[in-house]
């Protein structure tokens, strides 16, 4: 029994995979011969044939300038997510927090961030700290918002047993409030990685002389169109390979979540 389950997990995960890969290899057939009957120019809206075909022609300059776009996203969720759940345990244990910081962290996310860009620039120039800064600032709220959900929703006797094995705050904290706000808490990880990598590309059109961001600008600037989208599809893969390493950590970090 377990020798067929072990067989059978490659295929389910197979079978997951291929299902959206052959949806959106019929959507670019289907966007191929669509702009090749309807004659589109080029630099109106490319071909699938053309825009993968720069990702084979210039495969090293999208991959070098990927990784550091990839590099950014990374530490700029890192420096969000972790505040956002620090400051949502705060926010969803401790009253005061709850009416002080909540309203401020609204209010600075009704701001539009990324006009900020300019003034980072003033600040630090071109360097990576403000564009780590600004994703941070941009992904910190999602996964706080997810983290006081995840925080408020544990069950309160399992306080009242904590208290009554005369267990530690780091005790109950480590054994029944993170584990019970995991879920909630990989949640918004999991939509503030990829909201990560658009941030990323934006303020690398702003505030950048690398990264897809700026071949992006360059490619504008060169009408090439289907430069542009083949940097789509790269900042594209990027997001999905970053949001099934959360869900693996997931898996990895909460193994009750499987079944």
């Amino acid at each position: 029994m377990s020798v067929t389950r072990a067989m059978s997990a490659p295929i389910r995960v197979a079978a997951r995979i291929a299902e959206p890969a052959l949806w959106f290899a019929g959507l670019l057939l289907l966007w191929q011969v669509l702009v090749r009957a309807l004659d589109v120019p080029l630099f109106v809206l490319p071909a699938p044939s053309d825009f993968l075909l720069r990702i084979v022609t210039d495969h090293q300059r999208l991959l070098h300038e990927g990784l550091i776009t990839a590099q950014l996203v990374v530490y700029g969720f890192i420096a969000g997510a972790i505040p956002g759940v620090v400051f949502g345990y705060l926010i969803a244990n401790v009253r005061i927090f709850e009416q002080l910081l909540y309203p401020l962290f609204v209010f600075i996310q009704g701001m539009p961030k990324i006009t900020l860009a300019p003034l980072m620039l003033v600040w630090f120039g071109y360097t990576t700290f403000p564009k780590i800064l600004l994703t941070a600032l941009i992904t910190f709220f999602p996964v706080l918002v997810d983290s006081v959900a995840g925080f408020k929703s544990i069950d309160h006797r399992l306080y009242y047993l904590s208290r009554s094995t005369g267990a530690s705050w780091w005790q109950t904290f480590w054994k029944i409030q993170l584990p019970s706000a995991a879920p909630s808490i990989f949640s918004g990880f999991k939509i503030t990685v990829v909201v990560a990598v658009t941030v990323v590309i934006v303020v690398e059109w702003l505030n950048s002389n690398n990264g897809l961001g700026y071949i992006v600008l360059r490619a504008m600037d060169a009408h090439d169109t289907a430069l542009i989208f083949a940097t789509l599809i790269v900042a594209s893969a990027i997001g999905v390979l970053l949001s099934y390493a959360v869900a693996l950590v997931e898996r990895i970090a909460i193994p009750w979540r499987r079944h």
